[in-house]
């Protein structure tokens, strides 16, 4: 029985054995299930002789690849696959001789390892092109950052280099010398016309990272590509992003970045973006997980496009004191945060007008972080660096400036602190175009025929912080009932021209009509559950048949005209210039946070942009024609009565 009983047991444990190894066969004959695991270092940044034949990686735990591996440089149309040509226990080498007659040059590249149709991604690295003929550079007496800016191997002379204190310009040969105390811990490079940054991503590299030690003197060279056509360009300006992971957020950003994708695809000029500041908010960054380096990946799906960014003040960080560490973390994942750049016949200055005066800390956090405080000022520091920028710039040169605090509010005073002494600075040139956010609405303020300045308070890609895009999806709107969207401007040379563009919208869409007649806000009626006391739909709060129309023309300055025909007859229209709320956004945002008894925090605001007719009846059409200052007409044939409700004004419909 015993003799028996082993025998079974052999027998069981044979079978067993033949699964197990018919099973190990099976795994190893199918490639698919096949383990690949291939580790090697990714450095930060290679220098590359110009037409080399191969590079090398260092192989890492022993797990080098194989023959018939290929390591891919880039990614998409941009895709270089070199073929692995040597393999040893550290080190293993790569083909590059193909590339060169593709267009390879320098820039950041991702570094992928394929094997068959399986790619994974392992890193990213700058790649420096070393130029036959290049001489080396040697640091001039006091001279702390020192180094060359090229284009493929040559020299540009006159290019303006900076620390943000100091502002030097490249010799015949390219070079420049600097005697920086590396204070921002950083140099960039004002890129000249005709010429563009390399690119990490969407991120232009205009700027590099320095060592706080000022007394060691230190190589630094930006190589930049040459471009054609930038006189005529397109540069979208996207203020408030204000990507938080709330509100559905991604998801409502996913449906801009599709929107900007094919505003970018269908653009026949050469075309840049620029952000406005707030494209975070720091008091997410650790309550959601997410800050610049979130941010950057779902900005990612932009395409086509580089992407310049201005710091706002949702930017700066909530857990340090003062204005200096609080833009530590943007520094490190963003860039400078005030620079200049040259496209075309225009000069590019990005300001950071948001001075940190935090130095209290927050009780209600158990984080460390400090009450947020900021005024809205361009710091003197800012203002000198600016000046000396400005001073290498000619007085016929058009500008472009953006900040984050507006210079003016919507009632057309000065909004920003100390703000006489930046259009001071600014009123040598002709014409000054300011692009400014943080208001989360649209507004003008022409002061071209005094200051040379015209501001434009640019909207929010994020309108009222997400918030009605989730509360009343297809109504996306600002507090002053402007759509959320971004400015779209044109350059012809030194001509300036803009329109508004609504996200899901046609650039035709610059303006909203409401039948009177047919709105009465009551508290019963939308907000019952509502036990508060701040109420308050002003006029729109008592019903009326007094036969009137409202406009809300959300980009008008005083040269756009809007005209009323009633069955051909001419009505006059007036402006509502003290003001008034928009009635759409009230409903579409505050009266729902009304009825769950949260907090409006972003309430409805007055707009000045907000004009009246009054009709002959209740149910006559109007035919309402609206002119911008460029002589584009935008029509609506409204059909009465109008509707209110928020189905009437959905994007979908």
């Amino acid at each position: 029985m015993k003799a028996l009983f082993v025998n079974k047991i052999r027998i069981i444990s044979f079978l067993a054995l033949v699964l197990v190894l018919s099973g190990a066969s099976c795994k190893k004959n199918n490639p698919e299930q096949e383990k690949i695991d291939v580790q090697f270092e990714v450095p930060a940044s290679m220098t590359i002789d110009e037409g080399a034949s191969e590079i090398s990686f260092r192989v890492q735990f022993a797990k080098p690849p194989v023959s018939g591996d290929k390591i891919v440089l880039g990614t998409g149309a941009t895709e270089y696959p070199c073929p692995v040509t040597s393999v040893s226990d550290t080190r293993f080498s790569v083909s590059i001789s193909d590339v060169w007659s593709r267009g390879f040059g320098p820039g950041t590249y991702t570094v992928s390892h394929q094997r068959g149709a399986t790619k994974t991604r392992k890193g990213t690295m700058d790649i420096v092109i070393k130029y036959a003929g290049e001489e080396e550079i040697e640091p001039a007496a006091g001279s702390t950052v020192y180094g060359r800016v090229s284009c493929e191997g040559t020299g540009l002379a006159n290019v303006v280099v900076s620390d943000g204190v100091e502002v030097v310009k490249t010799d015949s040969k390219g070079v420049y010398q600097m005697k920086s105390k590396k204070h921002n811990g950083y140099v960039f490079v004002s890129t000249p016309s005709g010429y563009e940054p390399l690119t990490n991503g969407i991120l232009p590299k205009f700027h590099a990272t320095v060592n706080p030690n000022a007394l060691t003197p230190e190589l630094v060279n930006f190589q930049l590509k040459k471009v054609d056509g930038q006189e005529n360009h397109r540069m979208l300006m996207l203020g408030d992003i204000h990507l938080a992971a709330r509100n559905d957020d991604k998801k409502q950003f996913a449906e801009f970045v599709k929107d900007l994708n094919a505003t970018v695809s269908a653009t026949p000029v050469k075309v840049y973006a620029l952000t406005l500041g707030d494209m975070t908010w720091d008091l997410y960054w650790l309550d959601n997980k997410y800050s610049f380096k979130e941010y950057l990946a779902d900005a990612a799906g932009i395409q086509g496009v580089m992407l310049y960014h201005t710091i706002g003040n949702h930017d700066h960080s909530m857990y340090y004191m003062g204005d200096f560490d609080t833009v530590k973390d943007y520094k490190e994942n963003i860039g400078p945060t005030y620079y200049s750049f040259n496209i075309g016949k225009v000069h590019y200055v990005v300001l950071d007008d948001v001075e940190c005066t935090n130095s209290t800390i927050n009780l209600d956090r158990k984080d460390g972080a400090y009450v947020r405080a900021y005024d809205g000022r361009v710091v003197a520091d800012e203002l000198a660096w600016l000046r000396k920028d400005l001073a290498s710039v000619p007085n016929g040169t058009p500008l472009v400036v953006t900040m984050h605090i507006p210079m003016y509010n919507n009632k057309g005073q000065y909004g920003l602190k100390e703000a006489s002494a930046l259009a001071a600075v600014l009123k040598p040139y002709p014409e000054v175009h300011l692009y400014t956010a943080h208001t989360h609405t649209v507004y003008n303020k022409d002061e071209l025929a005094t200051d040379h300045l015209f501001e434009h308070n640019a909207g929010a890609i994020c309108a009222t912080w997400w918030w009605t895009g989730k509360l009343t999806p297809g109504v996306h709107i600002g507090q002053d009932g402007s759509p959320g969207g971004y400015t779209v401007m044109d350059v012809t040379g030194t001509d300036f021209k803009w329109q508004y563009k609504a996200t899901g919208k046609g650039t035709d869409y610059q303006f909203r009509t409401y039948d009177r007649n047919q709105i009465h806000i009551t508290k019963d009626a939308y907000c019952p559950k509502y036990s508060g006391t701040d109420f308050k739909p002003s006029i729109w709060g008592t019903a009326s048949s007094a036969n009137e129309v409202y406009i809300n023309v959300w980009n008008w300055d005083p040269k756009w005209t809007v005209e009323v025909t009633e069955d051909g007859k001419s009505l006059p229209v007036s402006q509502l210039v003290s003001g008034e709320l928009d009635p759409l956004h009230y409903i579409a945002y505050t009266t729902k946070r009304f009825n769950s008894n949260a907090a409006t925090t972003f309430k409805t605001e007055k707009n000045y942009h907000l004009f009246k007719v009054t009709a002959s009846s209740a149910t006559s059409t109007l035919d309402i024609k609206v002119t911008d200052r460029f002589g584009i007409v935008y029509t609506e044939t409204m059909a009465r009565p109008k509707a209110f409700t928020t189905e009437t004004y959905s994007i979908n419909n």
